[in-house]
């Protein structure tokens, strides 16, 4: 239950800030309607949608079929034990093999909706997501390098703490919620 308190005390405060610059912000960042760039940039968004509900139905998985603390469930593959049923571990074991590219296509449709829903360079939290992707995108990274050098062994040991936090989604959320009630969406 603290942790549960912990992350509800995190999004309180992320959305007061995020309440707070949509005060002082320009009213109404302007942006193009009924173009091509805006239905695509608006359906480069929706799969951005669709891909964390992947993502994130992995994690939700993963709780569900495991046992144990909460950092020992979002471990990868091969550190769970295979009590679960038939049809979940082969979805789990499908969503963990499609992870990496789905966390890449969340990136890169995050920069293509971002570049073609209009003036960014004047939204903060279009830019606080681009840097929050980015950073989940650089830890994974580390997670899949094979090699052994020291400086990856060390990032690696910290890549799983930093990657598989929840607070980074929930800022991702948050900050595209207000994100979009500041374009007027």
């Amino acid at each position: 239950m603290n942790k549960v308190k912990k992350i509800l005390i995190f999004s309180l405060i992320l959305s007061a800030f995020c309440i707070v610059y949509l005060i002082i912000a320009p009213q109404q960042i302007p942006h193009s309607h009924h173009s091509w760039r805006h239905e695509f940039g608006g359906a480069l968004g929706s799969g951005v949608l669709w891909l964390f509900a992947f993502i994130y139905g992995r994690t939700l998985l993963k709780l569900l079929l495991r046992q144990g603390p909460v950092m020992e469930r979002l471990l990868p593959e091969g550190t769970w034990k295979d009590a679960a049923l038939p049809w979940a571990r082969k979805a789990l074991r499908f969503l963990n093999q499609t992870h990496p590219f789905l966390g890449a296509a969340v990136v890169i449709l995050i920069m293509g909706h971002a570049w073609l829903e209009g003036p960014n360079q004047v939204n903060l939290l279009m830019k606080v997501i681009i840097i929050l992707a980015l950073w989940q995108f650089a830890f994974g990274l580390f997670l899949l390098n094979r090699y052994q050098v020291i400086f990856v062994k060390k990032m690696k040991k910290y890549g799983y703490m930093a990657h598989s936090q929840l607070y980074t989604g929930v800022a991702i959320g948050i900050c595209a919620i207000f994100g979009h009630l500041l374009v007027g969406k």
